[in-house]
């Protein structure tokens, strides 16, 4: 046998052991899956059941021992500079656009400026949809910032429209139907030479961290004429996220003291089932009586995803509004959302003026830091003392009425066993009970993405609609 003769052979050989070796591994392969356990689809289905999270991080939101700050019994009026200027009690003269605020009824509250019709339709039909027969009231942008389709979709809502009073005329006085309010006003802005809203681009959206007043919503008596006259805003301007807060006020004034009211952020949330339904009602007396209640409740973000410390703009906040040593005390404290809060008006009244004290007393002018002021408030023990807060409880994530997602964005909503992935159900942590209002959605991708193709289906079903009227 000469030398090539015998290389050529030991190459067969090898070949052949090569495929001999791997059909013995597809065999032992084929072997292995047949003797593995098969999942069937209701083990499939039991794997991605809601998360049931037995362990509580209650203790975590106590107000803080380290920071202690002695409050007072009444916060002061947004309006104390003009009420000292004219030596008299500011009115209220803003008035709404359109609806009429329904004083006895419960409330939801949300500054909802430059979105897309989209936005307003989720909102607004999947609230609907829970049955709730409340008020919705809204500041929205002026029509020349104002997408395609929103007035015209909302308007659709608002009780005292000409077109809609034989309609509603039941409903006004039983309540037997969610009822818009709209409010749109022409804000004072720092940075464009006539003091209009700055809009960032071709999509009408506005400059978040645009500084504008709010002119002519207040009013004083001019004593030899009697007129009520309008003022300017005498505050220096603020950022809408800080401004809203003061809408928020004014529209607390009009609601009885045991009315349930909500602020929420209107983009980015909606609603599972109806989280007025089951509310504590401290008072049933007359709404015209003298009845002190007081329920405030506050809204956590996922203690083991974020800490104030831990947060970047959480901390930023807290430190430029209060100082380093603050924010080293609430450290490591769990984030409260300025967000989502909810609670009897007389409770919310007296919050809001907190809050905007806050403001008006500190030097952070930062867009977000009224979510500084919000924890601040709650953890430095400034709160206690309000005689119209009778009780403050802060629900942890996933245990209250409003699911803030916020800071689970570190890992899916699937991952963190909250979310059903086959109905895009949001749980609490209970594992069996979806949450009644689910905020911030948009921070996790699967449920954006969900929401998102809802977004184009409703906006196409608004759009044929508004084609065959």
């Amino acid at each position: 046998m000469n030398s090539t003769t015998s290389r050529y052979s030991t190459k067969e050989r090898s070949r052949r052991i090569g495929v001999c070796l791997v059909k013995h591994l597809l065999l032992l392969l084929l072997a292995l899956s047949f003797a593995s356990p098969r999942t069937s689809a209701a083990d499939d289905a039991a794997a991605r059941k809601p998360t049931r999270k037995k362990e509580s991080d209650a203790a975590l939101f106590q107000v803080s021992d380290q920071v202690r700050v002695i409050g007072p019994t009444q916060f002061p009026s947004p309006t104390r500079t003009l009420d000292l200027r004219y030596n008299q009690t500011i009115s209220i003269l803003v008035r709404p656009s359109y609806g009429k605020h329904r004083p006895e009824a419960d409330a939801i509250l949300a500054y909802a400026e430059g979105y897309q019709v989209a936005y307003y339709i989720m909102f607004m039909e999947t609230l609907q949809g829970t049955g709730y027969k409340g008020d919705v009231v809204l500041a929205i942008a002026n029509d020349s910032y104002l997408h395609d389709g929103v007035k015209e979709y909302l308007l659709k809502f608002v009780m005292n429209r000409d077109d809609h009073i034989q309609q509603h005329e039941d409903s006004k006085q039983t309540g037997t139907q969610l009822n818009v309010i709209i409010y749109q006003l022409d804000l004072d802005c720092d940075g464009t030479p006539d003091g209009k809203r700055a809009v960032m681009d071709r999509s009408k959206a506005t400059d978040v961290f645009q500084m504008c007043r709010l002119d002519h919503i207040y009013g004083y008596n001019d004593k030899e004429t009697g007129e009520m006259l309008p003022l300017k805003d005498p505050r220096e301007g603020r950022v809408v996220a800080t401004l809203r807060y003061e809408w928020y006020w004014i529209w607390t004034r009009q609601y009885f003291s045991h009315s349930w009211l909500m602020l929420i952020d209107a983009r980015d949330t909606f609603f599972q089932s109806n989280p007025f339904a089951n509310l504590p009602r401290r008072s049933t007396a007359n709404s015209t009586a003298d009845v002190i209640d007081g329920l405030l409740y506050f809204f956590g973000e996922n203690a083991d995803a974020t800490r104030l410390g831990k947060s970047r703009k959480n901390a930023n906040w807290l430190r430029n509004g209060y100082g380093a040593g603050l924010l080293d005390a609430l450290a490591e404290k769990p984030t409260i959302c300025s967000g989502s809060s909810m609670g009897e008006q007389v409770a919310l009244e007296t919050y809001l003026r907190a809050l905007i004290n806050e403001h008006d007393e500190g030097s952070v002018r930062m867009t977000g830091s009224d979510q500084g002021f919000h924890n601040y408030l709650y953890y430095s023990g400034k709160l206690l003392n309000a005689a119209t807060i009778s009780k403050l409880i802060v629900w942890e994530q996933g245990r209250g009425l409003i699911n803030n997602l916020g800071a689970l964005r570190t890992n899916t909503l699937t991952n963190w066993g909250v979310r059903d992935p086959d109905t895009d159900v949001v749980y609490q942590w209970d594992g069996e009970t979806p949450s009644p209002v689910v905020h911030q959605w948009d921070r996790d991708k699967d449920l954006h993405n969900y929401m998102l193709a809802k977004h184009r289906t409703w906006t196409k079903e608004w759009e044929t609609k508004q084609l065959h009227q």
